[in-house]
């Protein structure tokens, strides 16, 4: 909750800072449409992780009904606004309640986070494709992300990581060796190459559809830019705010976004109102969203004692 109202504050200084006057000129040029599709592509953006989500909880033989998993799945998104969205693990303590153990819902969402991981990567790529010096740098790039699909389910990789753990003699370090080793062997039934490629490609789908909105907005509000650079400049803003581990990376992924649509040639107060927009519609949206639900299942569970 501290974090969530840092994030307002931050939020409401960056448009006192690029002006009021623009900022509300922007939500004007947005209309009732625009917003319904930036809305109705984060959404659909929920909706494809939720299918993925599903995917995995059936593969690891745990098969909730869709209504109630639905529900605990939003509820996650209530704290996304934590360092490396960890937050979201909440469901975790929803799913136990019906017979999902701690180590399969906490794998599923290690999975989760890392297809999400190499999707931002091959999207955020999209920016540097643009400029046709760099076009060889984003193969290069872009391969070694792919390869470490096939690298993080091999027998190897885990051998190589429990040697390393056990020959470690710093104990922090040890810990946390040994602790990926487990969720990885956690994982495993998930990095198998039928549920690994599937769930990429799910997570490829829904890092698009979010993604996606910053050309709509940018091309709702006047700007003229390529799908593709402004595909990428959120990906890279996505990318820099989980690599800064600042809770939902506020601040830092806004930074990024302004500055590479600046360097793109979009008027600053342009920059900052698209990107705005954009994590309003994102990353506000489903914290919206996962509040009510937390709210709605903490006072049914409370109905339910009382009941009791």
């Amino acid at each position: 909750m501290i974090w969530l109202v840092l994030g307002i504050g931050l939020y409401g200084i960056t448009v006192v800072v690029s002006g009021v006057d623009n900022m509300q000129a922007s939500l004007a040029r947005m209309g009732i449409i625009g917003w319904a599709s930036i809305i109705g592509l984060s959404t659909l953006n929920i909706v494809i992780r939720f299918v993925r989500w599903q995917h995995y909880l059936a593969t690891l033989g745990h098969r909730i009904p869709n209504l109630l998993s639905l529900q605990y799945f939003l509820a996650g998104f209530a704290f996304t606004s934590t360092p490396a969205k960890a937050g979201e693990a909440v469901r975790s303590l929803y799913l136990k309640k019906e017979g999902v153990r701690y180590t399969n819902s906490l794998a599923a969402l290690f999975v989760e986070r890392l297809t999400d991981l190499v999707a931002v990567i091959l999207l955020a790529l999209a920016a540097a494709y643009s400029f046709e010096e760099y076009r060889w740098l984003v193969l290069l790039a872009g391969s070694m992300a792919l390869s470490m699909l096939p690298l993080i389910h091999s027998q190897f990789l885990r051998d190589q990581l429990m040697r390393a753990s056990n020959r470690i003699a710093h104990e922090s370090i040890c810990n946390g060796l040994t602790h990926l080793v487990n969720l990885i062997y956690s994982a495993a039934a998930l990095l198998r190459s039928v549920p690994l490629y599937s769930g990429m490609v799910l997570s490829m789908l829904a890092a698009f559809c979010v993604s996606l909105m910053m050309y709509i907005v940018l091309i709702l509000l006047g700007v003229e830019i390529s799908m593709s650079l402004a595909v990428g400049i959120y990906a890279t803003g996505i990318l820099a705010g989980a690599l800064s581990f600042m809770p939902g990376g506020i601040g830092s992924a806004e930074a990024v976004m302004i500055g590479l649509l600046v360097l793109a040639g979009v008027e600053l107060s342009l920059a900052t109102a698209a990107t705005l927009i954009c994590r309003i519609a994102a990353l506000w949206y489903s914290i919206a969203v996962g509040i009510v639900i937390v709210l709605r299942l903490e006072l049914s569970s409370k109905s339910q004692q009382e009941a009791g």
